[in-house]
């Protein structure tokens, strides 16, 4: 991009050392006409000291100063942490060699002598900014690219993570299903079967978000009104926040709809409701905002690439205790937290950031230490018309006399999952693996009338099964079953091939149901 001589410089600070008043002024003036916002000191004594409040974007210094001189004040500028690559225009009358070479040695990226030409020192300033923004944007896209192998990594582990907790949870819920049906309501076992297949539902709601956040599992977007996601974590947020915590809703009446999983957009807005009364331990205000946009607001980096669309905004502020700058550019890694160990993953606004991005949407953070930090994310809006109502679940208990073949390489999950079946008059055959289904299968094609089949197996995983299958009987009924969302190229295999697919962990009304439509061609 080539930046105009009318730039707008009003963001960018610069701090002008030297001990010379008239010096300093001049150099203000110079400046500020252009619109650079100046700061001052007189010597590199104060310039350190001024520093860090300062934060300042390109710094211009005298050689001959007392107390500490421009190379001295240089060297040590280069020491602190965040300024390595902060531009530094070294002004002095030595114009010999040596003092030039020792400019550039204590890290001076340019030097100019005096007397000054204001003018020229305005476009060097405006070179170097130039040049600053060039050097920041390479290392913006080196920060990026490190945070995406992060994310591999983290999305090999959590695809890991996933697959055996999923098994575990599969394993629980059937168990407990099945002891429930031997319970009448009022026994006292009853309530604390209902707890644990509670506590299965929200873990699989939390390896449903790990999955998400590593893209192993497809968002369920649908058209929604954010309006409902905000007063649903309102109600949650008023019995679990602290009370000395204000809760203000400021929902825009007539919102657009946005394509949106409603789990997924009730999972950041938690997050980022938590993260605020962690910044809040002695009280103070929670604001959750909705709102239409006509237009892109102004820094909302690539919105502005969009005039045409319309967007939906959505506000998550606090009036805690807020960051400071070099805390704002981390927040969004994966694993940094500013909170105490054991006390945070890290993992829970990078998981915002994951899921905003999926919806091909924008989140942008501002705060300001001592007064508190506001989230905005902007989603695009979609028409109306695209609305679609839920379908509710029919709970079915669905029985049947046909011979099943469970394949499963979790002896639990075949145990249980054998259990349930025979209970509703099924013949079930189990296998641990793909080849011993095979075996099974091609001695008993004309009596086993569907395959469950695993689609993540040691040895013969459940592709390579299935394809083996096919070939003995192209007519074989299979319910492909996974811990998560598989890739398109093998979700079209599941498609064309198959007659289900069941995702872990599922109930026992979901498991009857879909084999008995399977079973029927329903």
């Amino acid at each position: 991009m080539i930046i105009e001589a009318v730039e707008d410089h009003s963001q960018l600070h610069i701090l002008v050392v030297d001990d010379n008043v008239i010096m300093r002024d001049m150099a203000r003036e110079s400046l500020t006409k252009v619109g650079f916002s100046v700061s001052e000191a007189e010597n590199g004594v104060r310039a350190l000291q001024a520093l860090e409040k300062l934060r300042p974007d390109i710094i211009l210094m005298d050689v001959m100063m007392p107390e500490m001189d421009g190379f001295a004040t240089a060297c040590a500028v280069r020491q602190l942490p965040g300024f390595e690559m902060v531009p530094i225009l070294i002004m002095t009358a030595l114009d010999d060699l040596d003092s030039i070479n020792r400019a550039y040695e204590v890290g001076a990226t340019d030097f100019i002598t005096k007397p000054i030409n204001w003018v020229i020192l305005v476009q060097r300033v405006r070179y170097m900014t130039r040049a600053a923004r060039m050097m920041n944007e390479q290392k913006q896209l080196e920060r990026e690219l490190q945070q995406v192998h992060k994310l591999e990594a983290v999305a090999t582990l959590a695809g890991g993570v996933a697959h055996d907790f999923n098994n575990l949870l599969q394993a629980i819920q059937a168990s407990s299903e099945l002891l429930l049906l031997n319970t009448r309501e009022g026994e006292p076992g009853f309530p604390l079967l209902n707890q644990i297949i509670d506590a299965v539902d929200r873990g699989g709601s939390l390896i449903r978000q790990l999955l998400t956040y590593s893209r192993k599992i497809k968002s369920d977007k649908r058209p929604i009104n954010l309006n409902d996601q905000a007063q649903k974590a309102h109600q949650l947020l008023q019995r679990t926040i602290p009370k000395m915590i204000e809760i203000d809703l400021r929902l825009e009446e007539d919102l657009k709809l946005v394509d949106a999983d409603p789990f997924q957009i009730e999972q950041v807005l938690m997050n980022l409701a938590i993260n605020a009364r962690d910044a809040m331990p002695d009280g103070g205000r929670l604001v959750i905002m909705t709102a239409n946009l006509k237009r892109p607001e102004k820094h909302t980096g690539t919105l502005t690439r969009s005039p045409s669309r319309e967007w939906v905004l959505l506000s998550v502020s606090d009036t805690g205790h807020g960051m400071d700058k070099g805390t704002l550019e981390q927040i969004f890694e994966p694993f940094f937290s500013t909170k105490a160990p054991g006390k945070g993953t890290g993992l829970g606004l990078s998981m915002v950031h994951g899921i905003v991005k999926n919806h091909e949407g924008r989140i942008t953070c501002r705060s300001t230490p001592g007064k508190g930090t506001s989230f905005r994310i902007y989603l695009p809006a979609v028409e109306p018309s695209r609305e679609k109502k839920p379908l509710e679940e029919k709970k079915e208990y669905q029985v049947g006399n046909e011979t099943i073949l469970l394949v499963d390489d979790e002896e639990a999950v075949r145990k249980t999952g054998k259990e349930r079946l025979e209970r509703a008059g099924y013949t079930v055959l189990t296998a641990s693996g793909g080849e011993m289904a095979l075996d099974i299968y091609r001695q008993k094609t004309s009596k086993i009338h569907l395959v469950l089949l695993d689609l993540i197996m040691p040895g013969m995983g459940g592709i390579s099964c299935l394809y083996e299958l096919l070939q003995t009987d192209p007519g074989v009924k299979v319910i492909i079953i996974s811990d998560y969302s598989p890739d398109e190229e093998t979700m079209e295999v599941i498609e064309a091939c198959t007659n289900a697919y069941l995702r872990k962990p599922y109930t026992g009304d979901q498991l009857l149901s879909t084999v008995r439509k399977a079973i029927d061609g329903v």
